[in-house]
């Protein structure tokens, strides 16, 4: 039988092209590298190399020889990275999401029904969410919409409705509404990598100035101490609690409302249906 070391001993003579230089780069001595080429021969019943007094290299034999060697040593190095991929996602549970509120309730309900298992999660953009289902990169996506895919099966679990932070001293913290619309043009904060929300801000408040913040907790800090307005949510505030020194206003427009659907594989369904079953418990 051939060894896969052979092989790779085979490579590095081809590479190198002197039994001395292969043998150095591949911290052997020269002896155990001709006996593991003649024992390939012998395995192989072949002559893979031309001898001569003073030279030894490789014949056309050889030389496929040497091209064959490189694919089965590819196709096992792919080998190994499929099967740890596969494990790895046989005890990991992936979420992919549109939107921060999602990903963290979504997260909490799947790490309490699966303890055992790893849960990554991500926020991507729409399209990505999708194809990541398709080709199973995600167990789960959440999305803003239900999905109108044979394949696909849709869940409504969640919904958000936005609000206006305010400062006390802002010229429309007196109203008990607000429209997108009446608060563009000025300057507001912002966390980054809030998913789809960036765009409806975006496309509703073109002439405001978001100042984009990475950090949470400088975010945070800033909604404190600062006089720019900002935004908040109903689910941020059951769990972080209202901001001080701040006037919460509802927004009257639709854009700022979004019903939350949690997204599988229907091929899956069977596997998945104990914990889609307490989804909205």
């Amino acid at each position: 039988m051939i060894e896969f070391e052979q092989l790779i001993h085979l490579i590095a003579f081809d590479e190198y092209k002197t039994l001395s230089r292969a043998a150095k780069e591949l911290h052997i001595s020269q002896p155990v590298l001709t006996r593991s080429m003649q024992k390939l021969e012998e395995t192989l019943d072949l002559t893979l190399f031309e001898r001569t007094k003073n030279r030894m290299y490789l014949n056309a034999t050889g030389l496929l020889a040497v091209e064959l060697a490189k694919r089965i040593i590819s196709d096992t190095k792919s080998m190994k990275t499929q099967l740890r991929e596969f494990n790895r996602k046989q005890h990991t549970i992936s979420i992919g999401t549109c939107a921060p509120a999602p990903q963290i309730y979504l997260n909490q309900k799947v790490s309490r029904f699966y303890p055992d298992k790893t849960v990554s999660n991500e926020i991507k953009d729409i399209n990505i969410l999708i194809d990541g289902l398709k080709d199973h990169t995600y167990t789960f996506i959440i999305m803003p919409y239900e999905i109108e895919d044979d394949d696909i099966e849709s869940i409504m679990f969640m919904e958000e409705q936005l609000y206006f932070s305010l400062p006390h001293d802002h010229h429309l913290a007196h109203q008990k509404a607000i429209s997108l619309k009446e608060m563009d043009g000025e300057k507001m904060l912002l966390m980054s990598n809030i998913g789809f929300w960036n765009q409806m801000h975006n496309e509703t408040m073109p002439n405001t100035k978001f100042l984009i913040q990475q950090d949470r907790s400088v975010f945070y800090d800033l909604i404190e101490l600062s006089s720019l307005p900002s935004f908040t949510s109903d689910f941020s505030m059951k769990y972080d609690g209202i901001p001080p020194n701040r006037v919460i206003i509802p927004i009257t427009d639709k854009e700022a409302h979004a019903t939350f659907y949690c997204c599988y594989l229907k091929e899956n369904e069977s596997q998945l249906k104990a914990f889609l079953y307490t989804l909205n418990k």
